[in-house]
């Protein structure tokens, strides 16, 4: 009896260590219920993660895109200028583009001041400054208009009122506003003397 029961301890101890080579041989044992639910969940929350960050990325530069500032005005006002200045695509000038480039309509004026005197006289070159060449065009068409006028004005003065400076700045302006007055689009930049001789 003794025996029957070494040998059955000794079959049983065979068929548990077979038990636990056939485990073995499977590989490991899978995870439980709760850890698969927690690796789960996890995995969804990274994933949940790199989406919102991805989407406040693409926002901000979207944002960031959209926002115009001085430099890109500039910037494009200056393409702009460059596409006017050497024309359109195949050489033609782009449409509505307008070239700024600034010209100097030169006269000359000699006139008699008024005065008690009456001897007096002013030799006086006059340079009228534009940056469009539509002004440009109409003061060409409008000359005698303008040196009708400036003659005009400058014999009305006398030689106290222009030998100053403050008269001479006062005549500039008067010019340049009186000119402006005439032209329907555009305006003159500035009105230099580049002679004043008063004798």
């Amino acid at each position: 009896m003794a025996e029957e029961n070494a040998e059955k301890e000794e079959g049983g101890g065979e068929e548990v260590a077979a038990e636990v080579q056939k485990k073995g041989e499977g590989g490991p044992a899978p995870a439980s219920g709760p850890n698969q639910k927690l690796v789960f969940i996890v995995l969804i929350f990274n994933v949940v993660a790199i989406l919102g960050v991805g989407a406040i990325v693409f926002i901000g530069n979207s944002k960031r895109s959209s926002t115009v500032t001085l430099a890109d005005i500039a910037a494009q006002n200056d393409l702009g200028a460059a596409a006017a200045k050497h024309g359109g695509e195949h050489g033609a000038p782009a449409p509505g583009a307008e070239t700024k480039t600034h010209h100097f309509i030169k006269e000359a004026f000699t006139v008699n001041l008024t005065g008690p005197q009456g001897n007096k006289y002013a030799k006086v070159d006059v340079e009228i400054e534009v940056d469009d060449d539509f002004v440009k065009s109409e003061i060409e068409r409008l000359r005698p208009k303008i040196r009708d006028f400036i003659l005009v004005v400058l014999s009305s003065k006398t030689s106290d009122q222009i030998e100053s400076i403050d008269g001479r700045n006062f005549l500039r302006e008067e010019i340049k506003n009186k000119i402006n007055g005439y032209l329907t689009r555009g305006q003159v930049k500035n009105v230099f003397f580049t002679q004043f001789i008063v004798q």
